[in-house]
């Protein structure tokens, strides 16, 4: 029985020491900076041209501004809600795009083709 009591007290004091010196070595690490997300400015426009075999695509801004923009790999391509491809977008269609500018040059991350409006009555 005393066996018993000795272990349980050593226990009860063993345990809060090493919780304390697991938190005291925590606070001497620094903490993780997080991944500063690249820069992503927006452009918005009337397409004029895509080019799928090169991944570009050719936007005429309200000023009537022709930019012509690389399409990365990964961009996420929306028309609505649903998902399509760079195929899929055609001249005449609005847009509006998000590039990362940290490179140099814009490289589109994500263009949301607008649905079509209905026909006015």
């Amino acid at each position: 029985m005393r066996r018993w009591i000795v272990v349980a007290i050593a226990f009860s004091l063993v345990v809060p020491l090493v919780n304390l010196l697991a938190q005291q070595q925590k606070a001497g690490q620094a903490p993780a900076a997080p991944k500063a997300q690249p820069a992503l400015k927006t452009h918005s426009g009337e397409v004029v041209s895509v080019d799928t075999t090169k991944n570009q695509i050719v936007i005429k801004q309200r000023t009537g501004k022709e930019m012509t923009l690389e399409v990365a790999s990964d961009a996420r391509i929306t028309k609505g809600r649903q998902t399509i491809t760079l195929s899929d977008v055609k001249p005449g269609d609005r847009v509006t795009t998000r590039c990362d500018e940290s490179g140099g040059k814009c490289v589109l991350k994500s263009i949301r083709v607008q649905a079509a409006r209905a026909a006015a009555r």
